[in-house]
């Protein structure tokens, strides 16, 4: 067992955490009307195409998480998962360099309010190699390992949730400077 073999067990974890919590946001019923809005945004115009992508999106995700936890699928799902961040990651940039900054994101649903940006960008570029880790063997299953862990999927789940709400606030301030 190596840091490598770890660290694909806690990144695991922590995209595991990440593709549920994205899946929920886009297959909750009340969520349906934002994302239909969402999808417009980027360029889908038709509803019911919009409507079935929420699913689709939402399913693929859950999928990729539950994946993530067994070795058997890890791969093919680290795989994927690169894949949908990427495709996420190439939307966003479209946006952006067609000048559209002032749509959500998408990336936690209808209560977070950040905006398309470079450091979104920036933050799926970091994602995207992140998740390949995940395509290394696992570290096994030593009690004593799974404890560290835990608590390392923790620690990325916290440092993911701070870079978060840093982009949110900074975006929030410079509404403020322009006001």
């Amino acid at each position: 067992m190596n840091v490598f073999n770890f660290l694909s067990d806690a990144i695991a974890l922590f995209f595991m955490w990440l593709f549920v919590r994205a899946a929920i946001h886009k297959l909750q019923a009340s969520n349906r009307e934002y994302y239909k809005q969402l999808f417009a945004d980027y360029g889908v115009t038709k509803p019911k195409l919009a409507s079935a992508l929420s699913y689709v999106l939402g399913a693929l995700e859950l999928i990729i998480a539950v994946a993530l936890i067994f070795e058997a699928t890890r791969t093919n799902a680290s795989i994927i998962a690169a894949l949908l961040l990427s495709i996420y990651l190439t939307g966003m940039a479209i946006q952006l360099i067609q000048g559209k900054r002032d749509i959500n994101c998408g990336c936690s649903g209808p209560n977070s309010h950040i905006k398309v940006s470079w450091p979104l960008i920036l933050r799926n570029a970091v994602l995207v190699p992140l998740v390949l880790i995940c395509t290394l063997p696992t570290a096994g299953f030593a009690s004593s390992l799974w404890f560290a862990v835990l608590m390392t999927g923790a620690f990325l789940i916290l440092t993911y949730s701070c870079v978060e709400n840093l982009i949110a606030n900074a975006q929030k301030i410079s509404i403020l400077r322009t006001n």
